[in-house]
């Protein structure tokens, strides 16, 4: 059955990916993203495509209402902006922090905010938040991404309760590392932003080391495919790992705890 999807974060990566599969299945498919010219190829397709900056609320909502109006409902909903900030707590400018929660939690939720009234009143629908196993496992000079992943998790799932009456159904994914352009900014901003000598042994150790783990990361076919599971299956669980990676580390945290997790991460970064 065709359904009337919306991508947000459709320029690149996952969401470029996971657009053109559902274009691939004969979904009437409108894609988001700030950049409109990355989308190009999405549009010739047969992707609608728009700008769209999930940090402006009028903007957000002006979209979704043009969706609407051309689409006449929507089915399915993926939530997938977002960005990564890297470095030390200490040495992190707060209104870079700022900015990481206004895409990865505030954006999010605009986006939530936005079709929400739509899919109540139709009594049917589903969002899923691309988030992340650092929603979960916190590594080190990666702590404010992990913080907004945290955030985003946790009001996805207060969600899923609060709209479970109106048939609507909210999930999560949670890939590990994904080779997409997302590391090579998150690795440069980790450099970027230590100036303090003390931290400059870790930081390098902790770039070394998610290098490394990127550089064995999947490609996108997993998670787009667990993408697509989450938005077609009977009965979706809450929540996905989507990567071997993502998986490994929840499983290992589960067994032996954050506690002994932090440390035995810890020392595989120390190892680089």
């Amino acid at each position: 059955m065709t359904k009337n999807i919306l991508v947000i974060g459709a320029s690149s990566g996952m969401g470029k990916d996971l657009s053109l599969a559902l274009l691939k299945a004969n979904h009437n498919v409108y894609c988001c993203a700030r950049r409109v010219d990355k989308m190009q190829y999405l549009q010739e397709q047969g992707a609608n495509i728009y700008k769209l900056d999930v940090c402006d609320e009028s903007n957000v909502q002006q979209v979704v209402a043009e969706v609407i109006k051309h689409a006449g409902h929507l089915d399915i909903v993926y939530s997938n902006s977002g960005f990564a900030i890297a470095g030390p707590v200490e040495e992190t400018p707060i209104d870079k922090v700022h900015a990481q929660f206004d895409t990865n939690v505030y954006g999010a939720a605009r986006v939530a905010r936005a079709v929400l009234p739509y899919m109540r009143e139709q009594n049917s629908g589903r969002i899923i938040f691309t988030t992340s196993i650092a929603a979960r496992i916190s590594t080190s000079m990666n702590s404010w991404y992990s913080a907004s992943k945290h955030a985003l998790n946790g009001m996805a799932k207060g969600l899923a309760q609060e709209v479970a009456d109106f048939n609507i159904k909210v999930i999560t994914i949670e890939p590990g590392c994904v080779k997409t352009e997302f590391d090579s900014h998150q690795l440069a901003d980790m450099v970027a932003t230590n100036n303090m000598e003390t931290y400059k042994a870790i930081v390098e150790k902790s770039h070394d080391f998610l290098a490394d783990a990127y550089g064995k990361g999947s490609c996108t076919q997993s998670t787009v495919n667990t993408m697509l599971k989450a938005g077609f299956a009977n009965k979706p669980k809450l929540s996905y790992r989507s990567t071997l990676d993502a998986k490994l580390m929840l499983f290992a945290q589960n067994l032996i705890g954050e506690k002994l997790m932090g440390k035995a991460v810890l020392k595989l970064i120390k190892k680089f």
